[in-house]
């Protein structure tokens, strides 16, 4: 059991929350309140009754306006594949901040196996630079919340910052407006409750299996450009049999 308001910490965003349900609203003496998802149960206690008549209806309503799976397939899925521009606001190899480099526009997507937000660099998409893994995800924060953005950031431009906090790192992004920030911030957030994101070791094996396929592919295609120059080549010596034949 969890008090509320002394050791209750944020819902993980991998939670799939379904509903709370509350022993009061069942005429019950309780402080008491369940929040509960597919795969979890959190079993909580307020400190007392204001607390909890202020965050059973805010959880509810929060659980009501997160985004559907299908709200996420048709709305968002499309948007995060294909990527987006932004300014990454980073630090130099010493720690000294720095956004005056020209160079800091980067092509953010996940990438097609749906498993990591990779960038790559403005107008050479084939350039890869970095990825993080969506399984080390633990936040996607609105605003200026790293020291990064708190060196770097500039006035009047918090609404259009984000940043993806892994367990290791952070990608700070600034958007175009404050709307490509939101639909980022949401679809990044609907991808962790409901993408299928492999553990580390699922990872490993499924990118030994994928490296395997291309292998057997090179394979399976050299064979066949094999066989198809054999071919040739017996079709260039029966013609030279034939034009021979002919001279005689």
């Amino acid at each position: 059991m969890c008090v509320f308001g002394a050791m209750l910490t944020p819902t993980p965003p991998r939670t799939d929350c379904t509903k709370v349900t509350c022993d009061v609203e069942n005429n019950q003496p309780s402080l008491d309140f369940v929040l509960s998802s597919i795969n979890e149960t959190y079993n909580l206690r307020a400190n007392n009754r204001r607390e909890l008549d202020t965050w059973v209806p805010l959880l509810r309503g929060a659980i009501k306006a997160s985004l559907s799976a299908a709200d996420y397939n048709e709305q968002y899925k499309e948007l995060l594949y294909k990527g987006q521009m932004f300014v990454k606001h980073h630090h130099d190899p010493v720690g000294r901040f720095n956004l005056s480099n020209k160079d800091n526009h980067r092509l953010i997507r996940v990438s097609p196996d749906g498993q990591r937000v990779m960038w790559h660099k403005a107008g050479k998409t084939d350039v890869y630079c970095d990825s993080i893994d969506l399984n080390t995800v633990v936040a996607i924060n609105p605003g200026y919340t790293t020291l990064v953005f708190k060196q770097t950031g500039k006035k009047g431009m918090e609404r259009n910052c984000f940043s993806i906090i892994s367990s290791d790192r952070s990608l700070d992004l600034e958007a175009p407006s404050s709307e490509i920030a939101r639909k980022w911030i949401e679809g990044l957030r609907a991808l962790l409750k409901y993408g299928h994101i492999l553990t580390p070791s699922e990872l490993r094996a499924e990118d030994a299996r994928n490296e395997a396929k291309v292998a057997r592919e090179e394979v399976r295609k050299k064979k066949a450009l094999g066989k198809h120059e054999d071919n040739r080549a017996k079709l260039r010596a029966a013609r030279e049999r034939a034009n021979h034949m002919q001279k005689r």
